[in-house]
């Protein structure tokens, strides 16, 4: 399973937004050779989980933790977010929504 130890869902938070990422049963390696067991952290932003064996894209929606991060900072407008955090294998292929979790956040102005 993966989840976010922050932020909570439902929270009310000022951006920069901290995230904190975390999975059981999987290895965090980073990207490259896929391999079974392994892979990497992506964050999806307003996005639901992907099906297995998609390839997860990278642009401003799609954020691509390749070099094994469990952190990252972004920043994101005043507004309510569906924050998916994905995990998927070392070609960017997802594992699917069985290894993804999404939360609600709401931005607040500073």
């Amino acid at each position: 399973k993966v989840w976010f130890s922050a932020p909570a869902d439902q929270a009310e938070v000022t951006s920069p937004v901290q995230f904190k990422m975390n999975v059981s049963g999987m290895e965090i390696k980073p990207a490259g050779k896929p391999e079974d067991g392994t892979g990497h952290f992506h964050i999806l932003v307003n996005q639901e989980a992907m099906a297995a064996g998609e390839v997860i894209i990278n642009d401003e929606l799609h954020k691509h933790y390749g070099k094994g991060q469990t952190e990252d900072t972004l920043e994101l407008k005043p507004g309510k977010y569906r924050i998916t955090l994905q995990f998927a294998d070392g070609a960017h292929v997802s594992y699917g929504p069985a290894w993804a979790h999404t939360i609600s956040v709401t931005v607040k102005a500073k």
